[in-house]
């Protein structure tokens, strides 16, 4: 056989292979799949049913709970997904009312029981009056794996619908659940609330609320205690004020005396006696203010009158005071990484002690040699930097020169304000 033929048959055979191999594959593709083993079985799923219709075109109902509240009972109100209007009366007793919508005839059940399906709690337990307020029971369930899981029907989003028995048919949409709380002025308050607004209509004595994920709009409060996180609050007056607040807008009007603890926030205040500041990455505007004290790290500081004193710690936070009063009595800074804006046109009589390398300053005085002390600050930590800074400043003016970042000055007589400061790599603009 000749080797043409040979490698013809070899071609051939080749040829034939593949087609079987071909022919075989489509034969698997084609046979029935072999059967697997059951899976568990995922179970019912029941869903809760959403109203389509308008909420007009169902009844609606006021219902209420009234109990009584002595002139020292404390009124507690713990709160999910229900926004809260908060009124006073002139009544020693506290009503909490709100609306419920239905299909049918519910003239059976009583307000208590409508309360008791709305997942609505008044009682007094000693001298207090405690309010609890959730979502609503009995929205949908499901099944797996033998297990039954539920959730809640009037979620953030919606509106329990009932029947005239009183049974839960579904939700509502986009419409809010109001509760309404009215409750003596004198009366301690305290809220707790979650994905829920909060209004106060009246001014209170003293209100404590602790509020995540909601907004609050409050009147004059004499004693005011807040702790908010994702959320915006708007406040009128205040005597004493003690304020936690993350990520969020704080405004609020005239205030007396207020601790504000603040991160990654804006804070609007009209005026306040005395501030007492922690805060980080805040964006401050303050439009008067007699005494400022705290820590200030990043983010800005704006004041538009200082009166009397302001003591601030911080690092890489611009501070800028429109207009120093004559009044004004002590300026204290240990900065560093900042623009800071003092004018002190209006000042007649004052010291500056400034120490500060790689600063740069501006000032309608004349600098003289250092004649101040050291800054004492509280924390060994800061004591070791304070004699690093001590070090680096002999290098600038340890002669007995001055410089921008060591020096000394007096204007007028040199009895009024006490500017002591030390700010490293700092801007500073006493004009």
């Amino acid at each position: 056989m000749s080797r043409r033929t040979i490698a013809k048959s070899l071609v051939m055979m080749g040829i034939l292979l593949g087609g079987i191999a071909i022919a075989k594959a489509q034969d698997d593709a084609m046979a029935p799949m072999p059967s697997l083993p059951p899976l568990p079985s995922m179970g019912k799923m029941k869903m809760e049913k959403r109203i389509s219709k308008d909420l007009s075109e169902f009844k609606s109902k006021e219902v209420s709970v009234v109990v009584n509240a002595g002139k020292g009972a404390d009124v507690y109100i713990e709160n999910t997904s229900r926004t809260l209007e908060i009124k006073t009366w002139d009544q020693p007793k506290v009503k909490v009312t709100t609306t419920i919508y239905f299909d049918g005839d519910a003239s059976q059940l009583s307000d208590a029981e409508w309360f008791e399906k709305l997942n609505l709690n008044v009682k007094t337990l000693g001298n207090a009056v405690r309010i609890k307020s959730g979502t609503v029971s009995g929205g949908g369930s499901y099944e797996i794996m033998g297990n039954t899981y539920s959730w809640s029907s009037g979620g953030a989003s919606g509106v329990a619908i009932f029947n005239g028995n009183g049974e839960n048919i579904g939700s509502k949409e986009n419409a809010k659940r109001v509760v309404t709380i009215f409750l003596p002025k004198d009366n301690k308050v305290d809220i707790e609330s979650k994905y829920s607004d909060i209004t106060v209509t009246d001014n209170l004595s003293k209100l404590t609320v602790d509020i995540t994920n909601g907004n609050m709009d409050v009147q004059d409060v004499g004693n005011f205690t807040l702790r908010s996180k994702y959320g915006n609050v708007s406040m009128g007056n205040a005597e004493t004020a003690a304020i936690e607040f993350i990520n969020g807008h704080f405004t609020a009007k005239d205030l007396g005396d207020i601790d504000l603890d603040t991160k990654y926030s804006t804070v609007d205040i009209a005026s306040a006696k005395k501030v007492d500041l922690i805060s980080t990455n805040d964006d401050y505007d303050i439009e008067e203010v007699s005494g400022l004290r705290g820590q200030k790290n990043y983010g800005n500081l704006r004041i538009s009158k200082l009166n009397k004193s302001i003591e601030i710690d911080g690092t890489n936070a611009d501070i800028k005071v429109r207009n120093i009063a004559p009044s004004v009595e002590t300026i204290r800074f240990d900065d560093k990484y900042a623009d800071i804006r003092l004018p002190l046109r209006n000042v007649k009589n004052y010291t500056i002690n400034y120490l500060g390398a790689w600063s740069t300053v501006y000032g309608n005085f004349e600098k003289g040699p250092y004649t101040g002390k050291a800054i004492k600050t509280s924390t060994t930590v800061k004591e070791t930097i304070e004699e690093k800074m001590k070090a680096l400043n002999e290098a600038f003016g340890g002669d007995g020169t001055s410089t921008d970042s060591k020096f000394s000055a007096i204007v007028g007589n040199g009895k009024g304000a006490v500017i002591d400061m030390k700010c490293q790599n700092c801007t500073v603009d006493f004009k």
